[in-house]
């Protein structure tokens, strides 16, 4: 749109120039709105031919095809992401590791955030987000978060979670669950009742564990942020006939955690007895360092108190 702006007042000024200097304004133009045409056909096709060879587990092919994606647009944070991503599938070796998630800005910090004493000693809860130094990202509406609840010293009263929009004082969402009653893993969904996730706005999430609902301050709490993003290229591949474990790879490829992570636990439970499911569930754990969870159930939680 931008550059359809200025192509547009570039010709509109050339009725202010003699003919010869018109001439030469409109071939000027023109190039260059068909360079920047070619330019993003270029990348649009590295990106959906380095997705179709990630699809096919073709990784060392597909990261030729983002490396010139990013040489056409450089800096770009879809192609750098899927370079990242596939470059950790090829130094972990491929044939050891079917799906591998490297964040842009590693580190995480497991015990931050916790204040209370509900746990045994060496617990804590876990979110299972790759770091705590970077956005989430995904490309849902209505993303799900996922927490490992270890064992409690104390019974736990409540789960509390709460999504807010960093520009509000109002949550976006916020809602009280009833505890699981045993350890493992739990996730608390986005309400499709509820307001969709904008694209590009970073929200705040807070998932706390209630020990004491007379002193909060006891509460063992984790929290991150999610932020909606939109790769176009990225969604064309995905309508190609594939399979859910093909899709878990293209999200974790272009830098999607909570869509693959998701697609994985959803199969994880369509499919308990499933040795490969259960091979690309440890193995996308495993690349950020969430090892601990990886056979842990996933838990029937959570239902919202009246």
């Amino acid at each position: 749109m931008k550059h359809r702006y200025w192509a547009s007042y570039l010709l509109a000024a050339l009725a202010f120039l003699p003919l010869d200097h018109v001439i030469t304004a409109q071939v000027l133009a023109t190039e260059s709105v068909f360079q920047v045409a070619q330019a993003k056909s270029a990348y649009t096709q590295y990106m959906q031919l380095g997705y179709n060879e990630t699809r096919r587990r073709n990784y060392r092919k597909a990261l030729g095809y983002f490396q010139q994606a990013e040489r056409v647009r450089p800096g770009d944070r879809y192609a750098t992401a899927a370079i990242r991503n596939i470059t950790g599938y090829i130094q972990r070796g491929s044939s050891r590791n079917r799906i591998a998630f490297v964040p842009g800005r590693p580190g995480r910090v497991r015990s931050a955030g916790t204040r209370g004493n509900c746990f045994q000693t060496g617990q804590f809860l876990i979110p299972l987000t790759p770091t705590d130094k970077e956005a989430q990202r995904t490309t849902a509406e209505h993303p799900t978060f996922f927490f490992y609840i270890p064992q409690t010293s104390v019974p736990v009263q409540a789960l509390e979670f709460v999504l807010q929009d960093d520009d509000n004082s109002d949550p976006v969402y916020k809602e009280t669950f009833k505890p699981a009653g045993q350890t493992g893993i739990v996730s608390v969904g986005l309400p499709a009742n509820q307001p969709s996730l904008q694209i590009g706005k970073e929200y705040t999430w807070t998932f706390s564990m209630i020990c004491d609902p007379r002193n909060r301050d006891k509460d063992s709490y984790v929290e991150g942020k999610i932020v909606r993003s939109q790769d176009e290229n990225l969604s064309l591949q995905l309508k190609q006939p594939s399979t859910d474990l093909d899709r878990a790879v293209l999200f974790a490829t272009a830098g999607f955690w909570e869509d693959s992570l998701r697609t994985l636990a959803n199969l994880r439970r369509q499919r308990p007895n499933d040795p490969e499911v259960q091979k690309y569930w440890e193995d996308l754990l495993n690349s950020v360092d969430i090892k601990e969870v990886v056979n842990k159930p996933l838990l029937p939680c959570c239902t919202a108190q009246k």
